[in-house]
């Protein structure tokens, strides 16, 4: 705990916490920085076993979201406002987080001594496995924003929008905005912005499709 941890890119490392006995509230911080370079410039955390705390329903106001109770763990990067969302339980299943910059904290929380269940001996299980890997451009953030994007010069590069995050862990309570501009189009000519989504059940895109683009999803 209380450290920063890197790693090169493409190489896989793992890291468990071991069950804490002492004094209560445990926390413990953890960054994951990737330097650019033969060291990646984003970070892939792989929440291998997870469970801390548990989520408590809200049954008497549906308007208000559930709370985590006894521990939780957060997740925040730098240079992105924060969130303010927690994660806690048990997880299971795909639980993978791709960061959106080159620095991410990850802080783990525990106000009390775990109770031991059927399925784990101490109540309390956190083993991730994170590798740093190299980012393909999808347009520029927009300052002051958490994935508000700038796209441009569509037509020398190839431009990818995509939800942040993506394909790991959707954060919650998030709008994101995409503003794709063709900054200098040919004198007397008007710029034609073309969405392409070959595969339709990633994005629900209205079928604009001509007779040579028939197996292409796209939107002009």
């Amino acid at each position: 705990c209380n450290r920063t941890l890197h790693g090169e890119a493409g190489r896989t490392y793992e890291l468990q916490i071991q069950n804490p006995h002492g004094v209560y509230p445990f926390v413990c911080h953890l960054n994951f920085t990737a330097t650019g370079g033969l060291y990646g410039d984003i970070v892939q955390l792989n929440l291998a076993k997870f469970s801390i705390g548990k989520y408590v329903e809200n049954f008497h106001d549906v308007k208000q979201h559930g709370e985590c109770m006894e521990g939780f763990m957060t997740i925040s990067e730098q240079g992105l406002p924060n969130l303010d969302g927690r994660w806690c339980g048990t997880a299971s299943g795909y639980t993978i987080y791709y960061s959106e910059t080159r620095s991410v904290n990850v802080t783990l929380r525990l106000d009390k001594l775990p109770q031991a269940s059927s399925s784990m001996s101490n109540g309390f299980e956190f083993r991730l496995i994170y590798k740093n890997d190299n980012r393909i451009w999808n347009g520029d953030l927009v300052p002051g924003s958490y994935c508000n994007r700038n796209f441009y010069d569509c037509d020398k590069r190839t431009c990818r929008i995509r939800s942040p995050n993506y394909p790991g862990i959707y954060p919650r309570n998030l709008t994101c905005k995409y503003y794709i501009n063709h900054r200098a189009p040919p004198s007397g000519l008007h710029a034609m912005i073309v969405l392409r989504q070959p595969d339709g059940h990633k994005l629900n895109m209205k079928e604009q499709a001509t007779h040579h683009e028939a197996n292409n999803r796209i939107l002009r």
